[in-house]
């Protein structure tokens, strides 16, 4: 049975700015919020989010992982974010039309072959502007990685071709743990994901309304002890969801921001994911210790995880 959540509002008797201000708590967490006159002013946010890897239970599929996730951000960042990936593509002389794809730049191809004719030193130089760029930037990294092998062991042999595609898990837990952050922070989020095609992107939007229906579609008996959100409070929270061009600046950051969080597993000294740690852009260095199970990043099927 799913716990009911507990809700204190306190009120300080002082103004700032001309408005009353006042403290919200949820499940003993402080909401962020304004009281203005008769109505609550909550904080807009958006979610821009990607994945890698195929989300098909394929026993022959070598990959071992697929992640979904990306960058939760205020709207009115938004701008503040593109001027700086503009200001960094110009520095590097990259048109704006060209994505900062995470593979092309790692692989050195495409749209980057340019960069493997460089030398050492300046390949560096790019990649730390790069890194400095993201940290810059006013984001928090969510995501969910999932163990394919652990998934295939899972599920496969339970529920063969009805197995679910690992997106559909993933999707659902990301979203439901990114309502719960926002929750906290007294505000409501409108999700972006990057287009893939009619069927993909259909796809994709029938777990979100899935999602907001009827919440996470898991096991009440072994969900319970995350405490997640009924399907009312995710509507409340989750406000829609559009698909956007690969060419969108935050789609881009996105994009670059899951790489790291998919290989943190088993390599978590790699250089990005220690940057995203040490300049606190991973949402788990902005939550409280006895918080990170229920809203966390999840690693999901691993021998070390549920």
């Amino acid at each position: 049975m799913i716990q009911q959540r507990r809700v204190l509002f306190v009120l300080h008797k002082h103004w700032l700015d001309n408005n009353l201000a006042i403290q919200l708590w949820y499940d003993g967490f402080q909401i962020k919020c304004l009281y203005l006159g008769l109505s609550f002013v909550s904080q807009s946010f958006a979610f821009y989010m990607d994945e890698s890897g195929s989300p098909k239970p394929n026993p022959r599929d070598q990959a071992s992982y697929f992640a979904v996730g990306g960058v939760l951000i205020q709207h009115h960042d938004e701008s503040r974010i593109r001027r700086k990936i503009a200001d960094f593509k110009q520095r590097w002389e990259i048109d704006e039309s060209v994505p900062l794809h995470g593979n092309e730049i790692r692989s050195k191809k495409k749209n980057f072959a340019w960069l493997g004719l460089r030398s050492e030193d300046e390949q560096n130089q790019f990649l730390q502007d790069l890194t400095d760029t993201i940290v810059q930037c006013p984001i928090i990294v969510h995501g969910c990685v999932i163990s394919r092998q652990g998934y295939l062991d899972r599920y496969l042999e339970r529920y063969g071709s009805n197995t679910w595609e690992m997106m559909k898990s993933a999707f659902s837990i990301l979203l439901e743990r990114v309502s719960k952050y926002v929750v906290l922070q007294g505000g409501e989020v409108m999700v972006y994901f990057e287009k893939a095609g009619k069927k993909e992107d259909k796809l994709i939007t029938s777990y979100f309304n899935d999602l907001r229906d009827s919440g996470a579609p898991f096991s009440a008996e072994t969900s319970t002890k995350y405490a997640p959100l009924t399907s009312n409070q995710i509507r409340q929270v989750l406000t829609g969801i559009q698909g956007k061009s690969k060419n969108h600046p935050i789609l881009q950051i996105a994009d670059l921001c899951l790489y790291p969080i998919a290989k943190s597993k088993g390599q978590p000294q790699n250089r990005a994911f220690q940057e995203l740690i040490r300049h606190q852009k991973l949402v788990d260095a902005v939550l409280t210790p006895d918080s990170l199970e229920k809203m966390g990043i999840k690693y999901y099927c691993f021998e070390d995880s549920l």
